[in-house]
């Protein structure tokens, strides 16, 4: 009798227990913050498909690039074997002329001032110091423009190989070749290079720049001789006039049937 009462209370109980499990304690505010939780993952999830699927359209490539190939463009070069007098020069305007050399092999030689030029006024002197000045400045500028332009002709195969390289890269079919880092980086080898052709091109137009400031100071110093000799003249002329009068009359008056 006591067993069987042992064993109806313990049903009983543990059909209380099982009753009390199967009540359910809601909290709103943890619900409204769990069903925020779950939009904002499924937000994110949904914009990480985006982006996905944007660098898998970014990744394919345009197919075959072959016509986008553009062949290069050869820099010209002087072929000196026409010329019999000026080869020196036009060698070295392919190859060189750092010294001036080959320019001053072709160019009518300067001769330099003797004693002689102190013997002249202060006035005169430094009237031909100037236009000594002229031809020493415009061979200096010759020398040098022509020097460097030999040095852009070899710089131009070097950036024309890396320009080759770059364009290989881009144009080539491996995937490789075509990851966002490797089109970031082609980019950046692009800008660089054209930088480099930026400061070529600009060392070409310092150079073109001198040459015409050079034949500015001839022109200028040419024309302010031309004004000083008319300037002179008007200065003179009276008293030159008399002089010439004035011995022409002596002339007359002493001259004898020889």
């Amino acid at each position: 009798m006591l067993r069987r009462v042992t064993f109806v209370l313990v049903v009983i109980a543990l059909m209380a227990v099982s009753a009390s499990a199967q009540l359910v304690v809601v909290d709103p505010a943890n619900l409204v913050q769990t069903v925020l939780i779950a939009q904002r993952a499924q937000q994110v999830y949904e914009q990480l498909q985006n982006e996905y699927a944007l660098i898998q359209r970014m990744a394919q490539r345009l197919g075959d690039l072959t016509a986008y190939r553009i062949p290069p463009i050869a820099i010209t070069r002087h072929d000196s074997r026409r010329w019999a007098f000026g080869r020196p020069w036009i060698e070295g305007l392919n190859s060189g002329d750092a010294r001036g050399t080959a320019y001053l092999a072709t160019a009518l030689p300067l001769l330099r001032p003797d004693a002689g030029l102190t013997l002249l006024d202060s006035e005169a002197r430094r009237m031909f110091e100037r236009r000594y000045a002229t031809v020493e400045i415009s061979d200096s500028v010759a020398m040098l423009g022509g020097h460097q332009v030999a040095l852009v002709r070899g710089y131009h195969d070097q950036l024309q190989q890396a320009v080759d390289s770059l364009q290989d890269d881009v144009l080539s079919g491996s995937n490789n070749f075509h990851q966002i880092t490797a089109v970031l980086d082609k980019v950046a080898a692009g800008e660089l290079l054209a930088r480099r052709q930026d400061m070529a091109a600009n060392q070409l137009l310092s150079h073109a720049l001198e040459q015409l400031l050079a034949r500015n100071k001839r022109e200028r110093d040419t024309e302010a001789a031309t004004i000083n000799m008319q300037l002179t003249t008007w200065r003179d002329a009276p008293a030159a006039n008399t002089a010439f009068a004035s011995g022409t009359g002596d002339a007359l008056r002493t001259w004898r049937q020889p």
